[in-house]
């Protein structure tokens, strides 16, 4: 018998791990292309600056710990091209370039999410946390007072729109939902326009490059409980709960987060029950942050399932068919999460 020492992923494919990370690349292209034509301006200054910077990092990391050149793979190259891209596109336009800092900012969160979420665990493959996730809370949370707002898209411009924390709490803006869905409305680069993130999660989905189980599972908690949530607030006279659903499913980067983050498959678990629990333990925390904290939760929620991956691996929750523990923790998950819900909304 061979024994055959690999890293994570550990998935059954007949294509090799760069046709992996190419077609995450492929997939996130027409986002990109959106993002160039409607921020052309930031774009131009985020974009190239967190591609390099992602890269830079993983190349003296190469060359620190392999001590060569060669070791510099072709694979390395296009994970930290995956990295820098996917941050870039979650951060907002308005990072007060004007005066320098911007461009400090960009560096800062790529290189810090890219090495504390990545290279410190080993490099590629070794990973327990979402580096682009990590590197877009670093920006929001150390430089929250200049990268709180986007502007409009330079293709459509309607200046009552304004961009801001998505709030569970309070009463939504009188915003049509077309103009959410087709990205007519102020946001992060590559967050808003759904039909380049839906063909995008397509081309994933044909190429099997993502598991539709976690996918599924996130946005399906997160839909129940908008729905619960919407409910209630329907009923206290606030606004329809199918409008309040959709607007919370296409405002901020819930869909962006869905299709090309919590489902990385290095920061997520083995098997497909833990994969379920996985993605719905993410749908919940991201409604709970919107719900208590009145801001987006998509990256918080990201980093959490991170932290909870490698429980979830544990062999006897790994196992590839439902058992009952795995039942018994979706049914706990469920109760939780729906009095985390109605409770504080039903009494205020």
């Amino acid at each position: 018998m061979q024994f055959v020492k690999e890293t994570s992923p550990h998935i059954r494919r007949k294509d090799s791990l760069m046709w992996m990370l190419l077609n995450v690349i492929i997939a996130l292209l027409p986002v990109v292309i959106w993002a160039a034509v409607a921020y052309p301006m930031p774009m131009l200054r985020i974009y190239p600056l967190a591609l390099v910077t992602c890269v830079l990092c993983e190349f003296i990391f190469i060359l620190i710990t392999k001590k060569s050149v060669k070791e510099f793979k072709i694979e390395n190259i296009l994970s930290a091209l995956i990295t820098g891209m996917i941050y870039a596109l979650c951060l907002p336009t308005e990072l007060g370039f004007a005066s320098g800092t911007g461009y400090f900012v960009v560096v800062a969160g790529a290189a810090i999410g890219i090495i504390l979420g990545k290279l410190v665990f080993g490099g590629l493959g070794n990973n327990i946390f979402n580096p682009a996730a990590l590197g877009m809370i670093v920006v929001r949370l150390f430089w929250g007072g200049i990268s709180g707002n986007s502007a409009d898209p330079s293709i459509f411009v309607d200046p009552s729109i304004s961009a801001g924390a998505t709030s569970l709490q309070t009463a939504l803006p009188a915003t049509n939902l077309l103009d959410l869905f087709l990205g007519r409305v102020p946001g992060a680069l590559g967050e808003t326009f759904h039909i380049a993130i839906l063909v995008g999660m397509v081309y994933l989905l044909i190429t099997k490059t993502i598991d539709w189980k976690v996918l599924v599972s996130y946005l399906g908690s997160f839909i129940v409980l908008t729905l619960v949530a919407g409910l209630i607030l329907q009923i206290k006279g606030g606004d329809n709960v199918c409008y309040y659903a959709l607007y919370q499913l296409l405002s901020g980067g819930v869909l962006f987060g869905a299709v090309y983050m919590i489902t990385d498959p290095v920061t997520g678990p083995v098997g497909d029950p833990a994969r379920v629990l996985f993605g719905a333990f993410a749908g919940v925390i991201t409604v709970i942050i919107r719900l208590f904290a009145g801001t987006e939760g998509v990256g918080f929620s990201i980093l959490f399932a991170n932290m909870i991956a490698p429980a979830l691996n544990y062999p006897q929750w790994s196992s590839s068919r439902w058992k009952k523990w795995h039942y018994i923790a979706g049914g706990a998950l469920a109760g939780v999460a729906l009095l985390a819900v109605i409770l504080p909304l039903a009494l205020k």
